[in-house]
């Protein structure tokens, strides 16, 4: 697999933002002495690298920032199991968005993309995790991310096809330009 320097150097600005929003930008709530529930918009990146760029290097994204927002930020101990998680983020949204070709992708299949992706990991796989890890019920913290993820799937819905949008926009505007 070949990929550009358009793929890497988007897939370096998705994992910017994803730590920045991820531990600048988010309203973290404690359960029991560790992060219960993160509140912001952190996977968003992940998901858009995901659709944009294809399942491997939003897989890839997500890993890389997790691993990096750790080392320059730490909270808590490193948990692989975390990091895989946020990878799954950009790896789901990108199988079922079409991996990367965005010409194909429908206003539904993104929607669908975004929704499932943060359904199974956020709202089911990182609860798991956290009762796993550190004994936190399942029950506990499943109202309050089924709360915040009615909110955000909507939302990122909407910032995530106004950005593919622009983005198809600018392969349109490239390949016309490019024929004359």
């Amino acid at each position: 697999m070949t990929v550009s320097v358009r793929s890497i150097t988007l897939m370096a600005i998705f994992i910017a933002l994803n730590m920045i929003l991820s531990r600048i930008c988010s309203v973290h709530i404690p359960f029991e002495g560790v992060e219960g529930i993160r509140i912001g918009f952190a996977t968003l990146p992940l998901v858009l690298s995901g659709i944009l760029l294809g399942a491997r290097l939003g897989f890839l994204a997500g890993l890389i920032g997790d691993v990096l927002g750790f080392i320059l930020a730490p909270s808590g101990i490193f948990l692989p199991t975390f990091t895989i998680a946020a990878g799954l983020h950009g790896l789901l949204a990108g199988l079922i968005a079409g991996s990367g070709k965005i010409k194909d992708c429908s206003r539904w299949r993104m929607y669908l993309a975004i929704a499932v992706s943060q359904i199974l990991v956020a709202i089911f796989l990182v609860p798991c995790l956290l009762q796993w890890h550190f004994g936190i019920p399942f029950w506990v913290t499943l109202p309050a991310r089924l709360i915040t993820q009615g909110i955000l799937i909507p939302i990122y819905c909407m910032l995530i096809y106004a950005i593919v949008d622009r983005v198809k926009f600018g392969y349109r505007e490239q390949s016309v330009g490019s024929s004359q």
